[in-house]
């Protein structure tokens, strides 16, 4: 495998870092999987499809699927003031 060295902000790095570590993975796994993508490799068969789809439940919008959220969690957007 070949190596890239990189000059980037130090705040986009520590970003980049708490991004890596929300996902479970590393810097260097997210910019590997982000060339990839750049490259056309990603998704081209249906085993790393799923295995996409498998990364974007994760990494979806209610968190991750493994944490069950509470009945005031889901319903918390829905709330309006009552008078």
């Amino acid at each position: 495998m070949a190596s890239l060295t990189i000059q980037i902000d130090p705040e986009l790095l520590q970003a980049a870092n708490s991004e890596a570590e929300r996902r479970h993975t590393s810097v260097d796994q997210l910019v590997t999987d982000y060339f990839a993508g750049l490259a056309g490799s990603a998704g081209s068969d249906p085993a790393s499809k799923s295995e996409e789809l498998i990364r974007l439940m994760y990494e979806g919008r209610l968190g991750h699927i493994d944490v069950p959220l509470t009945r005031e969690e889901m319903y918390a957007d829905r709330v309006w003031p009552r008078s």
